[in-house]
């Protein structure tokens, strides 16, 4: 082999040599980008997963809670309903009850609601057609500051009765004594029904 031949050869095994080092230099930062990837790719698919964890927690907990405020809702519409019913049906039960009870409720409505002065008390026909004997006498002495008589002509209510003095009038049926202490009503069957 020449000097020349050598020279070349010299330089063809350097550049192989640089070459297997180049390529195994490449090869090993390919392998290190493809590490670094996958650790990147791991690390990034782990922060997703985490984030859809807890986005479908937060889901789950705002179904959760307006699933318990549905509950809640109705719940409290049906003790509401539960309560209204009680009072609709004690109002009628009071209106329905025997003669000598309702008349006695009529005497205690007027000795609470009774002014002082001449007045007239307005029942509807069907309590005026089964109105005991002794009624009026019985409202003289349960209302004696004032002088209330029974009108002959029927009113227009379901039950209980209207005082009239005057252009006054005093709404004295039992409707109207429900509506006007609903709120109480509702306290109070609301506790007796649903104790706390």
């Amino acid at each position: 082999m020449t000097g020349l031949e050598a020279i070349l050869s010299q330089i063809e095994s350097d550049a192989r040599q640089e070459a297997d080092e180049l390529l195994t230099d490449a090869k090993a930062k390919a392998e290190e980008i493809v590490v670094n990837a996958k650790e990147e790719a791991a690390k990034k698919s782990q922060e997703i997963l985490q984030e859809g964890e807890k986005k479908a927690q937060d889901i789950r907990d705002r179904a959760d809670s307006a699933a318990m405020l549905a509950r809640r809702n109705n719940m409290l519409a049906f003790k509401q309903q539960v309560i209204r019913e009680t009072i609709d049906s004690t109002r009628t039960s009071l209106g329905n009850a025997p003669d000598e009870e309702y008349f006695k409720m009529l005497l205690q409505l007027a000795a609470r609601f009774a002014g002082e002065g001449k007045g007239e008390m307005r029942l509807n026909r069907r309590d005026l057609d089964r109105l005991p004997k002794s009624f009026e006498a019985d409202l003289k002495q349960a209302v004696p500051q004032a002088d209330i008589t029974v009108s002959k002509d029927p009113c227009d209510i379901e039950n209980g009765f209207l005082l009239v003095y005057g252009g006054i009038d005093v709404n004295c049926t039992f409707r109207a004594i429900f509506e006007e202490a609903d709120g109480e009503l509702r306290d109070a069957v609301g506790k007796i029904l649903f104790p706390a």
